[in-house]
């Protein structure tokens, strides 16, 4: 495995990121600068009105032909691949490491558990856990009134996990008493 680390640091991560960042939205950098204007004029009531349109966009263009970013992790032999790019190449991204894996190290990779997912809508199961991007519209530092969460990496605790673990207190859909806990101390 430590092979397929090298590969995917050496050659993957190379060709796969460029860019140092994300372009700024037009809309919402338009949307700044009439802020700075409104600002200077003293109008706090437009200001408010202009801060909560700017907050329809996001600050970053998402769809940048600029930027791309590839990231790597791996526990054992599972693995996940971060992909920040189009589809078509994170599809050859999976070709390259499929036959990586198959000419230099023998191995195969299991077609149900490896996919190709869209983290803002979907998804990745990983170590027990489910990876998704983290986006709210609400959240927002306090000093400085920007969105916070936007664009994290998030790890949830999968519904069927969850469903599995409270079974044992409820029945019939209801939660039930547990009357072993009564004479337990606090």
């Amino acid at each position: 495995m430590d092979r397929l680390d090298r590969f995917i640091h050496e050659t993957l991560i190379p060709a796969y990121s460029k860019g140092d960042k994300r372009r700024g939205h037009a809309k919402y950098q338009a949307l700044r600068y009439q802020i700075a204007r409104v600002r200077q004029q003293g109008n706090l009531e437009r200001i408010k009105i202009l801060q909560g349109e700017m907050r329809q966009y996001p600050s970053q263009d998402p769809n940048d032909p600029e930027y791309r970013r590839l990231r790597y992790i791996r526990y054992a032999d599972d693995f996940l691949l971060g992909f920040a790019g189009p589809k078509t190449e994170a599809e050859e991204i999976k070709e390259k490491i499929t036959t990586f894996l198959g000419t230099e190290l023998k191995l195969t990779l299991s077609a149900e558990k490896t996919l190709i997912t869209h983290a803002q809508t979907e998804r990745a199961r990983f170590l027990g856990y489910e990876i998704g991007m983290l986006n709210s519209q609400t959240k927002l530092d306090r000093t400085r009134g920007t969105r916070t969460v936007n664009g994290k990496v998030g790890m949830y605790i999968p519904d069927d996990v969850i469903q599995s673990k409270r079974k044992r207190y409820m029945r019939d859909g209801k939660p039930i008493h547990r009357p072993e806990l009564l004479n337990d101390s606090e």
